[in-house]
């Protein structure tokens, strides 16, 4: 988990970082309004109407001071959805969700959006001593919801925090419901506390200060000082990223995620952070082509959500503040299962699958091992949890904390294009399951000729792919190819010559041509494959699929239609959730032993000047960029022992 986050060894901090837990008490206030939850470090506020938070504060040198959004207001603030769903709240919950068939004389909010009105809430202090204070918001099935729903806001001894979950669950007298998305939102202030958004590995971005001048797209904007700033800007993929906050000279404000194992779509799942005045923990969603939870009718549904952590600390800068709260992740991920989690659907007692993957009896490294509810693609997983780890040096992998139940075992990557898989594996509460020596058989159709990329399903080994989340990506490639790809094989450079998304925009030939000649112990009898890894497809607007031509030496052999995958294209990144392989079988006849050329051409392709003359309704913003498939790698093999029979 976390590769950027390995155990910290030695870190020296600045003496002023002083928000380790201590044994500063817990303390409760209560009104006819609110509840307080409190201790020397942090201060949060309920709100007893509707289950918000009013404020979280942080407490310096003995003054209590806001950390999330209070009547001093900034041009950067939030703008669109986030800021018209409540600008004035420190915290609060939604969740979006379709139910099936809409009950008559009722309508769904625009995206199916849902957070509880005022009064709508049974808002309890259910816990009150003075090593834990607890609140539960308990928000009734609504027609439109069918969910109870509990959200619970944590306070513990000496912790500068907050700690909040929620549990959803589905029972047996409701009806169908696709549910999209659930998250927890905070509103940061906008007094000049914070200046700088900080995610990743140490990585800080100036928040954007200037005032809008122009909405470009969707939830997307130009500045005054004609820099451009979108919601999507700061989206990561959440495995990698369990800390990332706000921080200024001598304060921050993080999250900090013990445990992604609640999450859909497994260790390659994205998703938004950051942006503006806004802090996300946004724990299921549908982005980059991720999946919802379908519930049928009656269907019975129960799942936790969190805990995470709203850390405070106060510290001598920027890079003081965020190794602090890296040295308080791991404080989280080493007390992983908490033990003072209230809720019956929480898991405590946990269980643990270890083994060894071997390909063609090499060892598997750096592949992921991934454990998913049984009958469930990891990519595709929404329901129950799921756990993951690289795999070591020696092809090993161990998998703690496995919430007791019925898994499949997915080992993906080690370029292979498709995943390994071990059905049905039991995991008992205390127990141990060893899975021993896997083995894995290399995919293979013949002898390789050569490969382009590696299947990782990622394109971001390609020119771009490690810049992608930017606006409009598609007007950077006829600058970076005026003449389009033209790849040859064993002289271009993948990283250099290879765009990471061939859009179906072209700067002058509408085709990508790959050159390559043959060796003199490669066959042109029997049947080749075109192997293709799809990291991302986006049909051309209007279509429904993608239409992708091959062909070889002047020789049609196939069309690849796609459906949509996600919205890497237009959301900026180098793949989806949602991944497809492709094999293309063809006479090996058709090559030549030098000379060849294999093209791929969009036969929806528009030059980009057409392209961007026929822009329109910049509010759908799949029109505001052309469609793409991005490969994840292509491979050629050739085997003369089969004969090639047509397809």
């Amino acid at each position: 988990m976390a590769a950027s986050l390995t155990a910290l060894t030695a870190f020296t901090f600045v003496a002023s970082v002083a928000r380790a837990a201590d044994d500063s008490a817990v303390h409760v206030a209560q009104s006819s309004d609110t509840f307080t939850l409190s201790n020397d470090h942090v201060q949060i506020e309920v709100d007893r109407a509707d289950g918000t938070l009013k404020h979280i504060r942080s407490r310096t040198a003995g003054v209590w001071h806001d950390l999330t959004v209070n009547q001093t207001h900034a041009a950067y603030e939030a703008h669109g959805d986030d800021f018209a769903n409540d600008p004035n709240k420190a915290l609060y919950w939604d969740a979006n969700a379709d139910v099936s068939p809409v009950p008559t004389g009722l309508s769904l909010a625009k995206k199916g959006y849902f957070r509880p009105d005022d009064g709508e809430p049974r808002v309890d202090l259910v816990r009150q001593t003075s090593d834990r204070a607890e609140v539960s918001v308990r928000v009734a099935p609504t027609p439109l919801f069918p969910f109870d729903v509990d959200l619970r806001y944590v306070v513990l001894r000496g912790q500068s925090g907050v700690y909040v979950y929620a549990v959803l669950h589905h029972g047996e007298d409701q009806p169908a419901v696709t549910y999209y998305q659930n998250r927890f939102v905070v509103k940061t202030v906008m007094d000049g506390t914070f200046t700088q958004w900080a995610i990743g590995d140490g990585k800080f971005l100036p928040i954007p200060q200037g005032a809008i001048t122009k909405q470009l797209s969707d939830a997307t904007f130009e500045l005054a000082d004609g820099t451009i700033k979108t919601k999507y800007m700061n989206s990561v993929f959440w495995n990698d990223v369990p800390v990332y906050g706000y921080v200024g000279a001598h304060d921050g404000l993080w999250m900090i995620e013990a445990s992604p194992e609640y999450h859909n779509g497994g260790p390659v799942k994205q998703g938004q952070t950051l942006h503006d005045n806004v802090m996300l923990r946004v724990m299921q969603s549908v982005h980059f082509g991720a999946s919802a939870v379908d519930l049928k009718a009656g269907e019975p549904f129960e799942k936790v959500y969190g805990p995470f952590l709203v850390y405070a600390n106060h510290g001598d800068g920027p890079q003081s503040l965020w190794q602090d709260a890296r040295r308080q992740y791991e404080v989280e991920r080493s007390q992983w299962p908490y033990r003072w989690v209230a809720s019956p659907a929480y898991a405590h007692d946990r269980g643990e699958v270890s083994g060894t993957v071997a390909l063609d009896g090499s060892p598997v490294q750096s592949a992921w091992a991934i454990l998913t509810p049984s009958g469930t693609d990891w990519t595709r997983q929404t329901k129950g949890y799921a756990f993951w780890q690289r795999t070591h040096e020696d092809g090993s992998f161990d998998l703690p904390h496995v919430v007791p139940g019925v898994y499949d075992l997915y080992v993906s990557g080690a370029d292979q294009p498709h995943d390994f898989v071990a059905r049905r594996i039991r995991v008992f509460a205390g127990g141990h399951t060893e899975l021993g020596a896997l083995k894995w058989e290399r995919e293979s159709h013949g002898t390789r000729v050569w490969q382009i990329g590696r299947f990782d399903r990622s394109a971001a080994e390609f020119r771009g792919g490690d810049d992608a989340r930017n606006f409009e990506m598609y007007k950077r490639y006829p600058i970076a190819f005026p003449h389009d790809v033209d790849f040859t094989i064993g002289t271009s450079d993948p990283a250099r010559d290879w765009n990471y998304a061939q859009w179906t925009t072209y700067s002058e030939r509408p085709d990508w041509q790959i050159h390559f000649a043959l060796s003199s112990n490669e066959s042109t009898t029997g049947t080749a494959t075109l192997t293709f890894g799809f990291a991302s497809a986006q049909p051309a607007r209007g279509k429904s699929e993608t239409d992708l031509r091959v062909v070889v030496n002047g020789t049609p052999i196939a069309a690849i239609h796609l459906p949509k995958t996600g919205t890497a294209g237009y959301r900026g990144g180098a793949q989806d959730s949602q991944y497809n392989v492709r094999t293309v079988s063809f006479d090996a006849a058709l090559l030549k032993t030098t000379d060849n050329v294999i093209s791929l051409r969009h036969a929806d392709a528009l030059p980009i000047a057409a392209f961007e003359a026929q822009q329109k309704d910049a509010s759908i913003p799949a029109n505001t960029t052309p469609g793409q498939v991005m490969y994840d790698a292509i491979r050629l093999d050739v085997d003369p022992s089969q004969t090639f029979v047509g397809q």
